[in-house]
């Protein structure tokens, strides 16, 4: 009886001995993974897939876009900033047919609109336009004022660019921006909504639309379709560039920018077709950017930002595809409201126009 009792005393102690042993060894063990883990990274903590996902998406920029100030996001074609329309893409591929036809009505909608703010804004009386910005200008800060004035001295209206159904809205919105650091004012869009097909490249094109509206510095046109787009701008005078390699493309540090003696339009492509038949066969003169490396093409806003390089070294002495200055006087006066404008809040600046007795067509949306 008592040896019995000595044996499972014995027992009970070997087992107790055994699972303190047990949990020192964890102990040990956990703190080894511990320190080994922070040595190897400075102590951060390890994230599921998901909480990096999150992680990813919590650090996109902020959905307001800065014209003064901008970066590509970690995924520039799903960039947030670019989503401003809301419209609703169905996932259903059956519903395509009644999305791509609500698509080309909000296409000739936006593009009627934005004709419409063009018509008011040239309409507007000069004696209105000086009237409204003195009443403004007060409100804003003198460096900034300053700035504008010189910024708009320096515009011209010589050559433009005419973007053909761009994809990626971040290009696009780079583009714009290196156009406006080199001086040009006005830049056309092609958004036709037939080259825009799948849910994917419905909302970059809707991304597009957000990144036309958001570049308040610039004269931006909207048109429907390649072909409306440059029998426009063959009616109003301009000679047709595109960039395009074929036998017949020149490399464009052999261009002559003066030869034609009109105003120039540069037509640029999309960023995988490049630029379409119908601009090839419109075009009067297409050119290409002499490449030496294994890459085949230029991203589109390191290739625009190209060809301003180089029509920039090519103008001087009121010649070459870039003019500052050139600008009527009416224009520039309309540049210089439309500046201030830019530089308050919407509210602010339609209080001040009222109390000083200004009236601006309620269609340009200042309120």
């Amino acid at each position: 009886m008592i040896l019995d009792s000595l044996l499972i005393l014995l027992m009970v102690t070997t087992r107790c001995l055994s699972f303190i042993k047990g949990v020192e060894s964890l102990q040990v063990r956990a703190t080894y993974v511990c320190r080994t883990s922070s040595s190897l990274s400075a102590g951060a903590e390890r994230k599921s897939s998901r909480s990096r996902r999150k992680e990813r998406k919590d650090n996109q920029p902020t959905v307001d876009l800065e014209w003064e100030r901008f970066d590509f996001s970690q995924s520039p074609k799903w960039d947030r900033r670019f989503t401003g329309d809301g419209l609703h893409v169905a996932s259903n591929t059956d519903d395509w047919e009644a999305i791509a036809k609500i698509e080309a009505e909000y296409d000739v909608a936006l593009q009627k609109d934005f004709e419409r703010r063009h018509e008011l804004w040239n309409s507007l009386d000069d004696e209105l336009v000086l009237k409204a910005t003195q009443a403004l200008v007060p409100f804003i800060q003198e460096e900034r004022w300053n700035r504008i004035q010189s910024i708009m001295l320096e515009r011209t209206q010589q050559t433009k660019f005419l973007f053909e159904n761009v994809s990626n809205p971040s290009n696009c919105f780079a583009c714009l921006r290196t156009i406006d650091s080199f001086g040009m004012q006005n830049v056309d869009l092609v958004m036709q909504s037939g080259q825009y097909q799948g849910k994917a490249a419905l909302n970059q094109k809707r991304g597009m639309r957000t990144a036309a509206g958001a570049a308040k510095w610039l004269t931006i046109r909207n048109h429907l379709s390649t072909e409306l787009a440059l029998n426009k701008m063959k009616q109003n005078g301009y000679h047709i560039m595109c960039t395009d390699v074929n036998p017949e493309s020149k490399d464009i540090r052999e261009i002559d920018w003066d030869a034609s003696g009109k105003k120039i339009c540069i037509v640029m492509g999309n960023e995988e077709r490049g630029v379409s038949g119908v601009a090839k066969t419109m075009s009067d003169e297409s050119f290409y950017i002499n490449m030496c490396g294994m890459a085949e093409s230029f991203n589109l806003s390191v290739a625009t930002a190209i060809i301003c390089a180089h029509m920039s070294a090519a103008s001087k002495d009121g010649k070459g595809p870039l003019r500052p200055g050139d600008l009527s006087k009416e224009e520039y006066n309309t540049l210089l409201l439309k500046g201030v404008l830019n530089s308050m809040k919407p509210k602010l600046a339609r209080a001040l126009l009222t109390k000083n007795g200004v009236e601006l067509p309620k269609e340009l949306n200042i309120s």
